[in-house]
């Protein structure tokens, strides 16, 4: 009887094991997978007419901010975004709002900012997340690589190093030995 019920015992244990495996596996593959969500499908236009969409996120390396004429360090957040695009051709950048985009010409023009604002719905906010303002992701490949919430005072050097990786660049070592 003993012996019976230490062959059903490890029976049922390496059953138990087995399930809880496969079942981290799974689990694991699902926060592998979330990690870097896909950017969602999308077409917008801007108040110039020009259309945007994903796909020249899902061919390359972009930013997209998210910003309100309303949140005081959206301004800041304008001239990095201005700066990033200066600073890397071939960069997309896009800053997104569920206001209309006609709010910001005098802002932009008095900054002298040249970047895409793009009126977007809110289910675009809702299907990233984005719950504060300003918030600026990195987007690789169409994968949703890095997040930054408020502007960046002074700019986020986990954020920059992201960037030049995703964009090929190699960082500076010669500044960071001296």
């Amino acid at each position: 009887m003993i012996l019976q019920l230490s062959k059903y015992s490890i029976f049922s244990l390496i059953i138990i094991l087995i399930l809880f495996a496969a079942g981290c596996s799974r689990q694991k593959k699902n926060d592998e997978n979330s990690q870097y969500p896909l950017l969602p499908n999308f077409s917008y236009r801007s108040a110039s007419g020009n259309e945007y969409s994903q796909k020249p996120l899902y061919e390359g390396v972009g930013v997209i901010s998210f910003v309100a004429t309303w949140c005081a360090p959206c301004r800041i957040e304008f001239i990095e975004l201005d700066s990033l695009a200066k600073k890397h051709a071939g960069l997309l950048t896009y800053a997104v709002t569920y206001e209309p985009p006609e709010f910001y010409i005098t802002l932009l023009e008095s900054l002298k900012i040249n970047v895409p604002i793009i009126k977007v719905d809110s289910a675009f906010f809702v299907s990233l997340g984005i719950q504060k303002l300003p918030t600026r992701l990195l987007i690789d490949h169409g994968k949703v690589v890095s997040q930054l919430v408020g502007a960046p005072s002074p700019p986020d050097s986990l954020f920059n190093a992201l960037l030049q990786n995703a964009l090929g660049i190699k960082p500076d070592t010669t500044t960071a030995s001296k």
